[in-house]
């Protein structure tokens, strides 16, 4: 029983941890902050801005590419995996999950029913607009925009122009 307590114990020290890292991390302001939170991503390429106060759950199943800029307080939670290509501009406040809770099982509580991983990809020269939610298992084809306050779920096509609270394809340009 101590083993099993004391290996709980570093665990969650170990966790804590971490989680102070990452506040620390996502607390550094402007270009600073920018480069330092690069630096320590694995999968980030060159000339990558990630903004202050950017939440990223599950930073190892992170892939972002080249110049491409991730403004503050927006929140990717990576349980399933996110890909984000190259020169993709996702504006503040926006949400990106790859997970979701299961509910499938009516007879047991949904908190009791884990997750479900959806992986999001996020292919070249997309733009995000502030506020928008990206669903898991979205995937943006190159050259689209995904209007401020949307909501996507499902699959784009190149160069749409998709925007509102069911972010439907309105026109490509």
């Amino acid at each position: 029983m101590e083993k099993n307590g004391k290996r709980s114990l570093v665990t969650t020290v170990k966790y804590e941890l971490i989680l102070w890292t990452l506040w620390f991390l996502r607390s550094i302001p402007g270009q600073l902050g920018c480069f330092v939170r690069r630096k320590f991503l694995i999968n980030v390429g060159e000339k990558v801005k990630i903004w202050e106060n950017v939440i990223i759950d599950f930073p190892s199943r992170l892939v972002v590419g080249d110049n491409t800029s991730i403004n503050r307080n927006c929140i990717l939670n990576c349980g399933g995996g996110i890909e984000i290509g190259k020169n993709v501009l996702i504006g503040p406040n926006v949400i990106i999950y790859s997970q979701n809770h299961n509910f499938s099982d009516k007879s047991m509580l949904i908190n009791n029913q884990g997750y479900i991983y959806s992986k999001v990809v996020i292919e070249d020269n997309v733009w995000i607009g502030s506020g928008a939610t990206i669903l898991p298992g979205s995937h943006i084809e190159k050259g689209s925009v995904i209007g401020a306050s949307s909501v996507f779920g499902g699959k784009s096509n190149e160069h749409g122009i998709y925007y509102g609270d069911k972010a439907k394809q309105r026109n490509n340009y």
